[in-house]
């Protein structure tokens, strides 16, 4: 056994040193920041300053109010939604277009829609105007922390609702003939069958359901700056500012706070997921796909319906685009303007008038964005950046997936478990560290920052090692009996067969780093350096029209990227 991870330990390695680098090292130099206290010794006043902030209670608060929120309802609607793409025939490729569409889709595309919608003149007071209810100033009233949830189930459950997708259809459809023939009725096949052998696939969306949680903030830095209502305002403000502001030990001792508290979260999760895994792979291989069955046009309304909620907005941000800037001012002004004078308004304040085609087309806001030379230096920038984060981060936790999932040792399976803590961890929890890491290297200010912990992180690991725990393991000990190194056997028997989590990898790895803010505010100063992510925000006070062409221009490289992901996808769905 020892021999076998010996061999296996050069595939491990790059990975296992950029996370030693990148994660643990800055982590452990933010311990010692955080208990040393003023006068060089050892100290635990930085927890009680921390502890006692009024802001980091409040930001913790409202995190883990907006969690107790949007995690069971993404969990309940993405399985729906599952069970709603199982049964889809003709319309599978639009509704599975729709619900990923808004993971690939950059925060700064759609904000300028979101606004629309929360605005004091966006389309929801425009509903409650025109039914003789009482307008809300939706960012600062007792329902603000909607805001968030919507956004994130819109952003995500099309994501998750791939992974109950593809649990699903590994659920043999013998089981459910097994238990027809006993009298089973659709709810008893719900929760004797689907829940019971969906399970470990339940665990996992709860994890990563858990992880992207803390994604939810660059929306909110997107639609409401650094300084939210207080309703709004999460402990990720709160890091970010204290950044901001230099205060290094409180922050290094809220880093290890917040570590700690998600250890305790997700630690029963990982436990539970792993022995539900084990289960799983023992009992699912061989597993006959499920086949949908044919629908009823109630069926087709619905799957229409849903593919055109989760596409509006980005329906409405390409419209917006083609708009000339009279029209997008006059549509989306709160102020009453002669070209809106007709338009519905009160006592000053003109509401939004959204639009699926513009009155009179234009592409002369995409000409006029073109010519911005801030644009194409941005949008290079986040090129420059992606590109190489895509391909090396892929590379490496490919490699080091294949050596966790053929080693034996529990020294393995500790650092697996290591790095399984490491992936949930929010960005704005380990900036603190990799700040201080990086500025004692004298490398903040550059690309480094950002692109060296994103090439290592140990979620890519997590997501290929899962597809390789129903690898069968008869092919493997044929190889090897014929003589093959673990190079070859990973090279010739493994890799060909890890297309799916590898496409999905890139997209996820695509979509993360295109869609960047945190990082990029944080580490890079010179504006010239900026991505473009940061940029649209920016633009959000400046020219509506302007900001319409970008935002659909920005889009455009994950778009592309993912509906060729999704070609793919549907090439090996109709070969199953």
């Amino acid at each position: 056994m020892m021999r076998k991870d010996r061999a296996l330990a050069p595939l491990l390695l790059p990975s296992a040193l950029g996370v030693a680098l990148f994660y643990l090292l800055p982590f452990f130099l933010a311990l010692r920041q955080s208990l040393t206290g003023q006068g060089g010794g050892f100290s635990l006043a930085r927890y009680g300053e921390a502890l006692g902030n009024p802001m980091f209670r409040l930001g913790a608060g409202n995190f883990f109010l907006f969690a107790l929120i949007a995690i069971p309802a993404a969990t309940a609607l993405s399985l729906g939604l599952a069970l709603l793409l199982r049964g889809t025939g003709r319309g599978f490729s639009l509704l599975f277009f729709a619900l990923l569409l808004p993971f690939v889709v950059p925060s700064g595309s759609t904000a300028f829609f979101w606004n629309s919608v929360f605005g004091l003149n966006g389309f929801i007071n425009r509903l409650l105007f025109q039914n003789g209810l009482e307008i809300v100033l939706w960012d600062s009233s007792r329902w603000s922390i909607l805001i968030p949830v919507v956004l994130y189930l819109w952003r995500f459950c099309g994501f998750f609702a791939l992974l109950f997708f593809v649990g699903l259809r590994n659920i043999p459809e013998e089981y459910y003939e097994i238990a027809r023939l006993e009298g089973a009725g659709r709810f008893t096949l719900f929760r004797k069958v689907t829940l019971v052998y969906l399970a470990p696939t339940l665990i996992i969306v709860l994890l990563l359901s858990f992880v992207c949680t803390f994604r939810i903030s660059r929306e909110l830095f997107m639609l409401f700056g650094k300084y939210p209502d207080q309703n709004l305002y999460f402990f990720q403000h709160f890091l970010n500012n204290q950044l901001g502001s230099m205060n290094l030990p409180i922050l290094c001792a809220a880093t290890v706070l917040v570590t700690l508290a998600a250890a305790l979260a997700v630690l029963p999760l990982w436990r539970a997921g792993k022995r539900g895994s084990d289960s799983f792979v023992m009992r699912g291989e061989g597993n006959r796909a499920y086949r949908p069955r044919r629908q009823g046009g109630g069926h087709t309304l619905l799957v229409l319906a849903l593919a055109a909620l989760f596409l509006l907005p980005v329906l409405l941000t390409v419209s917006n685009s083609f708009m000339s800037p009279a029209e997008v001012t006059g549509r989306y002004s709160a102020a009453v303007l002669p070209q809106n004078a007709g338009g519905l308004a009160r006592g000053g304040l003109h509401f939004v008038e959204p639009a699926l085609l513009p009155a009179q087309g234009t592409v002369r806001q995409y000409a006029a964005f073109l010519l911005e030379p801030a644009y194409l230096r941005m949008f290079w920038n986040s090129v420059g950046m992606t590109l190489p984060v895509v391909l090396l981060h892929t590379a490496v936790s490919v490699t080091a997936a294949y050596a966790f999932f053929r080693a034996g040792s529990g020294g393995m399976r500790g650092l697996f478990a290591l790095y399984m803590l490491l992936m949930v961890l929010p960005v704005q929890v380990m900036i603190t560290p990799q700040y201080v890491f990086f500025r004692l290297l004298g490398l903040t200010d550059s690309w480094l920052p950002v692109m060296l912990p994103a090439i290592f992180h140990p979620i890519g690991v997590y997501i290929v090692r899962l597809q390789l725990q129903g690898f069968p393991w008869e092919c493997i000990e044929a190889a090897r009996l014929d003589g093959a190194g673990e190079g070859r056997i990973f090279s010739q028997v493994v890799l060909p067969n890890l297309r799916g989590s590898v496409l999905l990898l890139l997209l996820y790895t695509f979509a993360e780093t295109w869609n960047l803010v945190d990082q990029a505010v944080v580490f890079i100063r010179d504006g010239y350096r900026l991505p473009l992510s940061v940029f649209l925000f920016g633009m959000l006070q400046g020219d509506l029209g302007l900001l319409s062409a970008g935002s659909v221009l920005y889009l455009l490289p994950p778009c592309l990227f993912f509906i060729t992901c999704l070609l793919w996808f549907r090439e090996r769905r109709e070969e199953s």
